[in-house]
């Protein structure tokens, strides 16, 4: 049977998107899929650690393909490592026409990777697909656990997410929002970030709850979070950040509590749409 390889790449956000389309894509197309979940510096924590799902997994960086790439009809965003001879990007595509023109035009096994979910794919289907994957149940416990903890029912509070590291200029102005949070004292607010200064200096505030993480994203080498670093496959980007496990494990928590509240839409990270996804599917 012809195969949908389904790259996850990025931190979580980035690979949701990937894996939820990738596997309505492999269903709607009648592939087989196979999920490319490599463990490194942009996501420490395996597919096991963070989903119960049985689905085929393998751990493997992309740098690992060259030696195979030509057995592949490429459908990705990007092609960094120069993989491809040709390739298509599914955000490219409109409608399930165009993609099965595409890969009826091979026989190839298709390797698929996006970092958001293509217009093809309608809500309907990115409900039912979110609804299946299943979340450890441990981080599921201690997403609830927090929420009895500090009194916080579904639906009654704001979800404020304050992405910094990484997203340089383009995060969140968190002095702004400091103040208009202090301002609302009348109001309950769920406040997390990948940056642990802004969470301890959000704490202070009695109207915010923050979720005590046992570890936060920290830098690859030394210099700004914007250094231009290599990852493990060799690719250059201007992005510093070493994601270890525990600390994916305490984003997804956070990001479980985002999904229960009334989000605050901050910025454009695939972190906080996947908290609105899930949200729209439960």
């Amino acid at each position: 049977m012809r195969r949908l390889v389904i790259y996850c790449d990025g931190g979580f956000g980035n690979r949701f998107n990937a894996l939820v389309s990738g596997l309505i894509v492999a269903k709607t197309l009648d592939l087989s899929p196979q999920i490319v979940w490599p463990v490194n510096n942009w996501c420490g924590a395996s597919f096991g650690e963070l989903f119960e799902n049985e689905l085929p997994v393998v751990d493997r960086e992309l740098a690992t393909y060259t030696a195979e790439r030509e057995r592949y009809q490429y459908f990705i965003v990007e092609d960094r490592l120069g993989l491809a001879k040709a390739w298509t990007s599914p955000l490219h595509m409109q409608t399930w026409d165009e993609v099965r023109a595409f890969t009826g035009a091979s026989h190839d096994d298709v390797f698929y990777y996006t970092a958001l979910i293509p217009n093809f794919i309608d809500l309907a289907a990115r409900k039912e697909q979110v609804h299946a994957l299943k979340l450890r149940g441990d981080i599921t416990q201690r997403a609830l656990g927090f929420l009895r903890e500090a009194s916080l029912q579904p639906g009654t509070y704001f979800g404020v997410q304050i992405r910094k590291t990484d997203f340089g200029g383009n995060g969140a102005d968190d002095n702004n929002l400091f103040e208009l949070l202090g301002k609302a004292s009348n109001k309950r607010f769920f406040v997390c970030s990948d940056d642990k200064t802004v969470e301890e200096r959000f704490k202070t505030l009695p109207n915010v709850s923050i979720y005590s993480k046992t570890a936060h994203v920290e830098k690859l080498v030394q210099g700004s979070w914007n250094e231009v670093t290599s990852d493990q496959s060799g690719r250059l980007y201007a992005c510093n950040v070493n994601r270890s496990g525990q600390s994916v494990l305490d984003a997804v928590v956070d990001l479980l509590i985002l999904s229960y509240s009334q989000v605050v839409q901050t910025s454009n990270s695939t972190f906080l749409q996947t908290a609105l996804l899930m949200q729209a599917s439960r």
